[in-house]
């Protein structure tokens, strides 16, 4: 992690911006339910009690009592709140997109530097071909976890926060208590359950880059494959390597 912020610190206030729209747009989205909710009831008590509560129908749509609890009220409110969150979306998904870029490309460069600076007898040890996927890997997958944290995780951290809040303040104090213990029951199984992918993934890199080495120099041996007339067992080798 220590390295991952060292790489991100350039771009630190990029970093937070990007947090807060996804924060905005998380909150946002989170409160278009609890409108569309108001509406239902509202609509519900009017067929229930319409004639008795509301003198006529241009009541029923402003006022009921309380400005805000008027349909049209309620009907712009949910449309302000869509707005909001698509645009902070869309704004939060360029910049995200703009740190990911910059950030891969740092990486990458800083990773062949580094290959370049290795002793001959590493490249003579190991196909160029497995170099390359690791650099690449390396990238892609940083990329990922910057893209999965911020789209997925801080999204989740912002909507049990929202939550817990909300139903506190409006519902009951056991829901965020249920909640929470839902929370702790499911990272509990996912931890368990990522042991076992953790190695089983670790196996897949591992011959994934074999495969990339060995597909590489094939393609860089195609002359010699193709003059002894090899091609068609070269890629029966690298299907059953696949």
């Amino acid at each position: 992690m220590k390295i991952l912020f060292t790489y991100l610190k350039p771009y630190k206030w990029l970093v937070v911006l990007t947090l807060f729209l996804a924060a905005i747009n998380q909150g946002f989205s989170l409160m278009d339910p609890i409108i569309f909710g108001s509406l239902v009831r509202l609509s519900g008590d009017y067929i229930a009690h319409g004639k008795e509560k509301y003198p006529d129908l241009w009541t029923f749509l402003t006022i009921d009592q309380k400005p805000i609890y008027g349909v049209i009220w309620l009907l712009i409110a949910s449309i302000s709140v869509a707005m909001v969150s698509r645009i902070a979306k869309n704004l939060q998904d360029y910049f995200l997109q703009v740190i990911v870029q910059k950030f891969g490309a740092k990486v990458f460069t800083d990773g062949l530097k580094h290959a370049m600076k290795l002793p001959y007898q590493d490249f003579e040890d190991q196909r160029s071909g497995e170099t390359l996927s690791i650099l690449t890997k390396v990238r892609t997958d940083t990329e990922r976890f910057i893209n999965s944290f911020i789209n997925v995780l801080f999204g989740v951290l912002i909507g049990v926060l929202f939550v817990m809040i909300y139903a506190s303040l409006f519902i009951d104090w056991r829901v965020p208590v249920a909640y929470l213990g839902g929370i702790f029951l499911l990272t509990w199984i996912t931890n368990i359950l990522s042991k076992k992918i953790k190695i089983i993934q670790k196996k897949i890199v591992t011959q994934t880059t074999s495969l990339s080495g060995a597909t590489t120099e094939s393609l860089r041996n195609i002359e010699l494959v193709k003059s002894l007339g090899l091609t068609t067992q070269e890629v029966e080798r690298l299907h059953k390597n696949t």
